[in-house]
């Protein structure tokens, strides 16, 4: 792992990233799409960083890892309203990138499904995932947990019925199974 600290925030470059990165190329993936995925993730982190130094905090570390890119946010966060408008950030910005996407190009691009993808999928109430961290924040842990476990049971029947349906996708059951366990642990 690379590390490096600028302007008071440290930046963590782990092996696993070039390396998803590089794997996806050599596989035959469009690296071009590929790029455009990455560029909205980074966009995504951008818009919670942007947040953070609007709120008067800066982040305290940045990670890029094999899964994608881990903000850890600054610890002076001033209540309720200030948390919950730098969770919302990222996704706000994933699907306004979206809305502009198809107002200026008048159709549905890669770039657009990317972000409403990202942005959704980020909205998940998964503990790690910036709904789960929302939902913590907004029920202040009163009721957040039994809506998490509603959710990791709708993900098990969904996993089931695309197994029983014979519309297995191994990389999405791994990542439902993942998911699950991730809620039931937290």
């Amino acid at each position: 792992m690379f590390e490096w600290v600028i302007r008071g925030i440290r930046f963590r470059l782990c092996f696993s990233f070039p390396a998803v990165i590089s794997l996806t190329c050599l596989l035959g993936s469009d690296s071009v799409k590929m790029l455009i995925m990455l560029a909205c993730c980074c966009l995504h982190e951008i818009g919670h960083i942007a947040a953070m130094l609007m709120c008067g905090c800066k982040p305290e570390g940045i990670t890029f890892y094999g899964g994608g890119i881990r903000l850890v946010p600054c610890k002076r966060m001033n209540g309720f309203s200030q948390e919950a408008f730098i969770l919302s950030a990222g996704c706000a910005v994933n699907f306004m990138l979206a809305f502009l996407s198809c107002v200026i190009c008048k159709k549905l691009t890669f770039f657009a499904q990317v972000n409403l993808l990202l942005g959704g999928f980020n909205l998940l109430p998964v503990g790690y995932l910036d709904g789960g961290r929302l939902i913590d924040l907004l029920l202040a842990g009163r009721g957040a947990r039994a809506i998490k476990i509603v959710f990791a049971l709708l993900v098990a029947l969904l996993a089931a019925a695309a197994v029983y349906k014979g519309r297995v996708s191994v990389s999405l059951v791994c990542v439902l199974a993942y998911m699950c366990v991730s809620i039931f642990a937290s």
